[in-house]
């Protein structure tokens, strides 16, 4: 091996310039170190002692802080049953799980708890609605043509 005089970079003996330019080929090789022997013997005759014995604490013990109950109410339970309605929604049974997230996501967001997560599933519910509203008037031929065609493409 070959150590650039310039940046330090090491490179192989075959390689007569540096990847900063440097010229290698009047650059000698480094010598190689012995590696170093490895000590021999028990843990103990190389300083080394026994491990220490694991003590584990119980949570909520002496020196950490009391653990929190969370309660939880009709609105966080509502809530979340909103979002997931109105995402199952998309998937399954829109006609009957979009409204029913739209009104469980409302009665979530009276709740002090988990706003952004009603609010979401307000957003995701009336967006899911209005989709099923038109694909079922485009569907009962009640939608006009340039609506459901487009200006651009009457």
């Amino acid at each position: 091996m070959k150590a650039c005089p310039i940046c330090g970079a090491m490179h192989p003996d075959e390689q007569a310039v540096c990847h900063c330019g440097a010229d290698l080929s009047r650059v000698p090789p480094v010598p190689a170190r012995p590696a170093a022997p490895m000590p021999q013997g028990p843990p103990a005759a190389l300083g080394y002692g026994p491990p220490p014995p694991f003590v584990a604490r119980p949570m909520g013990g002496p020196g950490w802080p009391p653990l929190a109950r969370r309660e939880y109410s009709w609105t966080d339970i509502l809530t979340i049953l909103g979002f997931s309605a109105a995402l199952a929604g998309y998937f399954w049974a829109g006609v009957l799980l979009l409204p029913l997230g739209l009104v469980a996501s409302i009665i979530g967001f009276r709740g002090p708890n988990r706003r952004g997560l009603a609010v979401a599933g307000i957003v995701v519910s009336a967006i899911g609605v209005l989709l099923k509203v038109m694909m079922m008037l485009n569907e009962a031929g009640l939608l006009p043509y340039w609506f459901t065609d487009g200006i651009l493409f009457s």
